[in-house]
């Protein structure tokens, strides 16, 4: 019982989860315009009608106009940055920024989006990467794309704040920040050229949420961080630029759905450690809508039985009442 409380606050919460949606650069073909509010489910919906790709729902979202639907982008990039709900002034991106609302405990923007892709394209030949920043083996998968990484090395930055040596989180989170200049050298030395094909790339950033927890959200290493971070993604968004001739869409999403979770985890003290759900992190892409329709159905079921049982009761059965005479003490034969 309490798991299930815990799962349902889990949903409300997660509901109402904050972010942004970053527009660092979009081509002519394309224009994003106003300061509406946009759901993250939606987005996978944005960058397959910027693709010139078909869409699987519709939205009222009118923060995108595709002025040009012969001459729309090569290829989208996200960076997507996990447990912040913004990068803030302190990164210093140029961007168009929009308010996001995150209702997706885990986004399937990529996996809709490339799969959108193979089934547009068969004769195969595009650039579907997916890296997590955090785990070296995704640099050793793509090598193919980006060639041949070395491992980032922490330990040559001129910080401020940050102590990679005395705290793993401020580490960790140098470690991403190397890997993903690592990534838009590469890009920069030639690696990438476009070729017509379309192509999808998008970098996940984990370490972020960890030393905003550690060292507080406001405090002088979490802006150096968000600094450094916007830093990066601005260099990569100019190295994409370049290599597909400004023909490209590169974004920038930020979330706190991680700070959510960890809220919520941490919110029922007394309950017993047996009752936890120990991969609570781990949810899949329709956790929340199924969630919903078990939920929902059951409140549905319940209420449409209450009211069979009342119908019954009250029913008057008329002249079909042979269950009654037939079962009478006074029932007489006929002749």
């Amino acid at each position: 019982m309490a798991l299930f409380w815990l799962t349902l606050v889990l949903s409300v919460i997660g509901i109402h989860a904050g972010g942004e949606f970053s527009v660092l650069h979009s081509p002519k073909s394309l224009r994003f315009s106003g300061s509406s509010k946009t759901l993250e489910s939606l987005l996978k919906e944005v960058f397959s009608a910027s693709l010139g790709l078909s869409v699987e729902e519709n939205s009222d979202w009118n923060g995108l106009s595709v002025v040009d639907p012969f001459d729309t982008p090569e290829a989208v990039v996200e960076v997507y940055v996990d447990g912040v709900s913004s990068l803030g002034n302190a990164a210093g991106l140029k961007a168009k920024t929009y308010p996001l609302i995150v209702d997706e405990y885990e986004p399937d923007t990529y996996d809709s989006v490339a799969h959108r892709i193979k089934q547009h394209f068969t004769n195969g030949g595009n650039k579907l990467v997916n890296i997590r920043l955090s785990e070296p083996d995704d640099l050793i998968a793509y090598s193919k794309v980006f060639g041949d990484i070395a491992p980032p090395k922490v330990g040559k930055q001129l910080l401020q704040h940050l102590k990679y040596d005395s705290y793993e989180e401020d580490y960790q989170f140098l470690f991403e920040l190397e890997t993903l200049k690592a990534i838009t050298n590469k890009i920069n030395s030639g690696a990438i050229s476009a070729d017509n094909i379309v192509d999808c790339y998008n970098f996940r950033f984990t370490s972020l949420h960890a030393l905003s927890d550690l060292h507080g959200p406001n405090s002088l290493q979490t802006k150096e961080a968000k600094k450094l971070l916007g830093e990066a993604i601005q260099a990569l968004s100019n190295a994409f630029i370049k290599a597909y001739d400004g023909k490209v869409l590169v974004t920038a999403v930020t979330t706190d759905i991680a700070h959510t979770r960890r809220a919520v985890r941490e919110a029922p003290d007394d309950a017993p450690v047996s009752e936890m759900n120990p991969a609570d992190d781990n949810y899949t892409a329709d956790y929340a809508a199924i969630f919903n329709i078990i939920l929902w159905f059951g409140v549905v079921f319940a209420f449409t039985l209450i009211a069979i049982v009342y119908a019954i009761m009250d029913m008057d059965p008329g002249r079909d009442s042979i269950i009654y005479r037939m079962t009478s003490t006074r029932m007489k034969k006929d002749n």
